[in-house]
């Protein structure tokens, strides 16, 4: 099964890592999904909430204004804040 490795990162260097099938998050047009082998994007990450399917269940975030890239399943997440809330 294909699987994205992400990364949440703080400019602090705050860190979490996770692995997932599936993750939504908050852009300028809306919310989006992202699936393994997703088209290669920098984006501007908004104020909301992020899901991220995984092996354990949905792990969800809190996160400020940033930046999100997409790079061959690699997601890297740079947000001024984030808080874990499942």
């Amino acid at each position: 099964m294909d699987q994205l490795n992400i990364t949440i990162i703080t400019p602090e260097s705050r860190e979490e890592k996770l692995v997932a099938t599936s993750i939504i998050v908050p852009l300028e047009d809306g919310y989006w999904g992202i699936l393994p082998k997703h088209i290669n994007m920098v984006a501007t990450l908004k104020s909301g909430k992020i899901t991220a399917k995984t092996a354990k269940g949905d792990s969800v975030y809190n996160v400020s204004d940033g930046w999100i890239e997409v790079f061959h399943d690699k997601i890297i997440i740079l947000t001024t804040d984030f808080k874990k809330v499942q």
